[in-house]
């Protein structure tokens, strides 16, 4: 069992830049499928975590159904 609930989504993201004070522009979905570069979303700044925030940061996004983001998986190094 997972400790996400049913109703989440997780999508690959990738930090763009900071283009609003504020604000973070993230590509939702990059590299899958049709929308392979992403679609850009402004998110506030603090819903990603401080060492995330670089531009070209890669990351996995957990929204809920609504769009809202839940919170943030890093990628593991190897």
């Amino acid at each position: 069992m997972s400790d996400q609930p049913e109703n989440t989504i997780k999508t690959p993201a990738k930090v763009l830049a900071s283009l609003r004070p504020g604000y973070l522009t993230v590509y939702f979905g990059y590299g899958q499928g049709l929308a392979d570069g992403g679609i850009p979303h402004e998110v506030p700044i603090d819903d990603i975590p401080f060492d995330l925030r670089l531009p070209n940061s890669e990351f996995t996004l957990i929204l809920d159904c609504n769009g809202q983001i839940l919170g943030v998986e890093r990628y593991l190094s190897d």
